[in-house]
């Protein structure tokens, strides 16, 4: 039996819910319905959408959150997920939304940015 290298996914949903994807080379904002189970992200059309569409494996990507890169690029409440094939822009619908996707996706980091908010 050949074992695969691959983590099994979390019985537990960290987080699910729309967020809205910025992919290079992709014409504007696509909303789709993510699923959390740490380390992977399961990317469907819709909720009841019964394939997944896309998966990122969370313990190879890098997740990274800037305010300069908001303000540049306008766009608030976003966050960037980096596999080694290609970056992708998420945007979540308020404030609140991006921290609790961002600690989905990156304890460890939404911790840092939250303590970096709170010393304002």
């Amino acid at each position: 039996k050949k074992t695969s290298n691959f983590p099994r996914p979390s019985p537990i949903v960290s987080k699910k819910g729309y967020l809205h994807f910025l992919e290079p080379h992709s014409n504007g904002w696509v909303k789709r319905y993510v699923v959390v189970r740490r380390p992977y992200v399961y990317l469907y059309r819709s909720e009841r959408d019964s394939v997944e569409r896309a998966i990122i494996n969370l313990s190879s990507a890098q997740v990274e959150y800037s305010e300069d890169k908001q303000t540049l690029l306008r766009t608030p409440n976003t966050f960037a997920v980096c596999t080694e094939h290609r970056g992708i822009l998420l945007q979540a619908s308020n404030d609140k939304e991006m921290h609790d996707w961002l600690y989905a996706f990156n304890p460890l980091l939404a911790g840092t940015i939250r303590s970096k908010l709170s010393r304002r």
